[in-house]
């Protein structure tokens, strides 16, 4: 499972919203008495909120939360009958999908959206992308809603010709929309899984399933309002990670050390680590394979203690920074890293030569994968602030000029300069 510290932001308000409508669905008659209005009449504030956080995706190229907040804003406007015809079924009209079908193919495609993730490169095809999306999910929302009675009446004839009472009167959910969310939550649980920024995705589907079950315009707007937060919020956090981490490594990039500099304290350590040999490691194996070992000390670095914070200062150089630390605080800390580093076992796939023909291609794929076990090591250099002052790019000099030492020395060492 992927986590880093970005993603508890996204996890803190994901609860909190789910929590909050559940808490405000089941106590309507007290919440409704602190109105002096109609619920109905936020849904042009609701509706305008959400065509700005669509165009605020649109121009930050987050696709998925620009989808899901155009969708969003469907429900909203034809729960309330904006949009003309889209009213509850009738006898001339049985197609027709009311407000649980079209929250229920929300959620179904939800999980899709995410699986897909369409990038959103330029205007043009974002907005052809999001009329398609929004085009499926109408289809799909009209296809539930001609299935779902038959469905369920198919489904209640099988259990009672096995003489088993049909449980779905005292049921919330018809068996169409048991599988359809069960379906949708396994897949979103395994995308939580991947990446914990993706809880903003099960949280919203989650608070769709509470509109579809409690269908009323109270259930709607929150809906409607707690999901345009958290696609806002989940836009704004993926923007800075995109600007601010590194997207090889995940970690911290330049620019938050940059950031980060100003932050830190009068007195603090600063330690530049470079991996050792790594062009040549690079001629010999490959750039994949210089990729997986610039995440392999990326990783290790990132965990470092101490309270060190590490950043990718650029291609194979790192920097950790110690605040409120002095040289002698850190030293042990970073021979530690670089004995964990140095004794880590890292499994290289060996690449094949490009091949003559394609039946020498086709015999090759199913010949065992070569691999050659490989050891990396690290020099580092160790620099502190001047006394009385804490002038950042001085010690990144500093630092630097120890790590040359170390390089100079034998490299797969540590060295400081004063």
């Amino acid at each position: 499972m992927s986590a880093n510290r970005t993603a508890f932001p996204i996890i803190f308000v994901a609860i909190l919203s789910v929590c909050l409508m559940f808490l405000i669905i089941h106590n309507t008659t007290s919440f409704l008495s602190l109105l002096s209005f109609p619920v109905a009449s936020l849904v042009p504030f609701v509706c305008i909120s959400l065509m700005f956080i669509i165009i605020l995706n649109l121009a930050m190229r987050q696709a998925l939360t620009m989808y899901v907040a155009s969708i969003i804003a469907f429900i909203t406007i034809s729960h309330f009958y904006i949009i003309p015809g889209l009213k509850v079924s009738n006898e001339n009209l049985k197609i027709v999908a009311d407000s649980k079908h079209l929250l229920l193919s929300f959620i179904t495609l939800l999980p899709i959206f995410g699986l897909i993730k369409i990038p959103a490169h330029r205007i043009l095809k974002s907005v052809i992308y999001l009329f398609g999306s929004v085009i499926a999910w109408g289809f799909f929302s009209l296809v539930i809603a001609k299935l779902d009675l038959p469905i369920l009446h198919v489904v209640e004839r099988a259990l009672s010709s096995m003489g088993i009472k049909p449980p779905f009167q005292n049921f919330l959910l018809s068996p169409l929309q048991f599988v359809l969310i069960s379906i949708s939550t396994m897949v979103l649980v395994i995308l939580l899984i991947k990446s914990l920024h993706n809880v903003y995705l099960l949280a919203i589907a989650s608070l769709a399933a509470l509109a579809m079950v409690y269908v009323s315009s109270l259930s709607i707007i929150l809906f409607a309002i707690l999901g345009s937060v958290l696609c806002l919020f989940s836009a704004i956090i993926t923007s800075r990670n995109m600007a601010f981490n590194d997207e090889l490594t995940g970690i911290p990039g330049r620019r938050s050390l940059t950031q980060y500099a100003q932050e830190v304290s009068g007195q603090f350590a600063v330690v530049m680590i470079d991996i050792d040999f790594f062009k040549n490691f690079n001629d010999k194996y490959g750039h994949d394979a210089g990729d997986d070992v610039i995440k392999l000390v990326a990783s290790k670095i990132a965990k470092t203690g101490n309270r060190g914070r590490a950043f990718r200062y650029g291609g194979e150089e790192f920097t950790l920074v110690f605040d409120g630390k002095y040289i002698d605080d850190v030293r042990e800390t970073i021979e530690d890293l670089r004995v964990q580093l140095e004794s880590y076992p890292m499994a290289i796939r060996i690449q094949n030569r490009p091949q003559k023909s394609a039946s020498e291609s086709k015999n090759r794929r199913h010949a065992p994968v070569k691999q050659e076990i490989v050891k990396v090591t690290c020099s580092f250099g160790i620099a502190q602030s001047s006394l009385g002052s804490n002038d950042f790019k001085a010690a990144i000099k500093r630092a630097d000029s120890a790590l040359y030492k170390a390089k100079k020395g034998g490299r797969n060492c540590v060295r400081t300069v004063e």
